[in-house]
């Protein structure tokens, strides 16, 4: 069975593999692609399009696995993060190419994600009554 990872390694295929497992609250996101051209057909120049704040989350430390998953934020989803955080480190260069990058930071530089608002249509947050804490509890279906 493909994880939510491998999918998105299909339809992006110059992300890198994951270089190792990051410690603590940091996270691996992979930064998407500028785009290459304008809604109105007018073509970006390379040395014009900015970074986009946009990327897939590839690997997380085991702090940040619980910050992500209080947001209900998986790896391999399409998180939204500050467009001057984290810093981008190269992990693989093929000759005559460019480089490919993974872009380190710390979880709380994460601004959320598009995948975690779609799986908030299918769980309530509840309070639970024995630890006070809040939960997330998969809706019944109708």
């Amino acid at each position: 069975m493909k994880t939510k990872l491998d999918k998105q390694r299909e339809k992006y295929p110059d992300m890198p593999d994951v270089p190792y497992l990051p410690m603590g609250e940091v996270v691996l996101v992979y930064r998407l692609p500028s785009e290459e051209k304008t809604q109105g057909g007018l073509y970006i120049p390379e040395e014009h399009a900015g970074p986009k704040p946009c990327g897939v989350l590839v690997a997380a430390g085991l702090a940040a696995r619980d910050v992500l998953a209080d947001a209900l934020i998986e790896i391999g989803d399409v998180v939204y993060f500050g467009r001057f955080e984290g810093d981008e480190k190269e992990f693989a260069r093929e000759e005559a190419k460019k480089g490919r990058y993974l872009l380190q930071l710390k979880v709380r530089g994460l601004l959320g994600s598009v995948d975690a608002l779609e799986r908030m249509k299918t769980v309530d947050i509840v309070r639970d009554k024995e630890t006070g804490e809040h939960i997330y509890k998969q809706r019944k279906a109708a």
